[in-house]
Formats: structure tokens, C-alpha cells, sequence
């Protein structure tokens, strides 16, 4: 063990629980939006945006976010676009 890594290790921990929660968080947007033109469409990202949190999804889970698939998850387009319509109706009513 090295001198730095009792002080190392937590940070290092607590930075690749982030990045890794946010990467997970990109591969859902990746997808109920549509991919690189739904993000930039409906999201307003700018492509160079898109590109680098591809880039850092590559890194983080070695595959390309339309490639990828994470065990378990499944997105339900329909149901979420149904249930956002409807939290904005709501809304607008309130």
C-alpha cells in the first residue's frame, strides 16, 4: 500500500460513484431522446457536448451507449412519454 492511498482511495471512490451515476443517467436521455439528434433537438445539447459524454461513456462502460445494455433495464418509451405528458398537463392546471 502506498502512502497516499488511505487518503487516495475515498476520493477516488467517491469520484467513480459520480461518474458512473452520470454516465448511467446519459445512457437513459441517450435513449428515451433519441440518440445524438434527440439530445441536441430536445435537450438543446451542443454536439460537442454529446460527443465528449460519448466519448466518456465508451470509457466508463467500453461500448457505445446504442451498443450498450445494462442487465435489467429496460426503458419503456411509451409509458414515459405518456406519464411526461401528463405531469406537464397537470402542471399547467395548477
Amino acid at each position: 500500500m502506498s502512502v497516499v492511498e488511505p487518503a487516495a482511495k475515498p476520493v477516488a471512490t467517491a469520484v467513480a460513484r459520480n461518474w458512473t451515476m452520470e454516465m448511467v443517467g446519459f445512457w437513459v436521455c441517450w435513449h428515451i431522446y433519441g440518440g445524438f439528434e434527440g439530445l441536441q433537438e430536445n435537450l438543446g445539447m451542443h454536439k460537442s457536448t454529446v460527443w465528449r459524454k460519448v466519448a466518456k461513456f465508451r470509457r466508463t462502460f467500453g461500448a457505445h451507449p446504442d451498443e450498450f445494455v445494462f442487465p435489467g433495464i429496460t426503458i419503456d418509451h411509451e409509458s414515459f412519454w405518456r406519464a411526461a405528458v401528463a405531469d406537464a398537463d397537470r402542471k399547467k392546471g395548477e
